[in-house]
């Protein structure tokens, strides 16, 4: 390895920010960019991460009730978009004949995975003893929200001496439970 290749990252980032104030929060961010490099052998190529672009919307509304109005009821949101990133292929022949998986370093980050993009919503009841400093919150978070394939690798199969597509997490529901002293 010898270290006479450069970077260049230039872009433009925005962020619109309402901290949690009045039951409610959000934030906006959104950001444009290009991320390339050029390796000892003088060619320029984008990086893993020249995604292009990346946006994110949070917002978050909290409703207060019971006698008291020591009780908490929650709704959380987040979406995520984001220009596919780019990636070096698999040699699928290359591959094939070593048994091992081998990466086509020729037309480093050649490739481009589709957009990404994810949807997450949280539902949550916090009940607050008015006695006692406890309290136990309750939660339903379904991340991935419309099941987007969101690739996350091609890796080589040597079962099925095949490039197989690896996915980030599909619709995921989880709920929690949690106890505060």
């Amino acid at each position: 390895m010898i270290n006479q290749g450069t970077g260049r990252n230039v872009g433009v980032e925005l962020t619109v920010e309402k901290f949690f104030n009045k039951g409610y929060y959000f934030l906006a961010t959104g950001s444009l960019f290009d991320s390339k490099y050029e390796g000892s052998d003088g060619i320029e190529r984008n990086t893993a991460f020249n995604n292009r672009a990346v946006g994110n919307l949070l917002f978050g509304k909290e409703f207060n009730w019971g006698a008291e109005d020591q009780h908490r009821f929650t709704i959380d949101t987040k979406l995520t978009s984001a220009g596919g990133r780019y990636f070096t292929p698999v040699d699928l022949e290359a591959s094939r004949i070593n048994e091992i998986e081998i990466r086509d370093e020729a037309n480093a980050y050649s490739k481009q995975f589709d957009p990404y993009f994810r949807w997450d919503v949280k539902f949550g009841v916090k009940l607050n003893s008015t006695k006692r400093k406890f309290a136990q919150a309750f939660y339903f978070d379904i991340q991935n929200v419309t099941n987007n394939q969101n690739i996350f690798s091609q890796n080589y199969n040597r079962q099925t001496n095949e490039v197989n597509d690896v996915y980030q997490i599909g619709f995921f529901p989880n709920f929690m439970y949690r106890v505060e002293f």
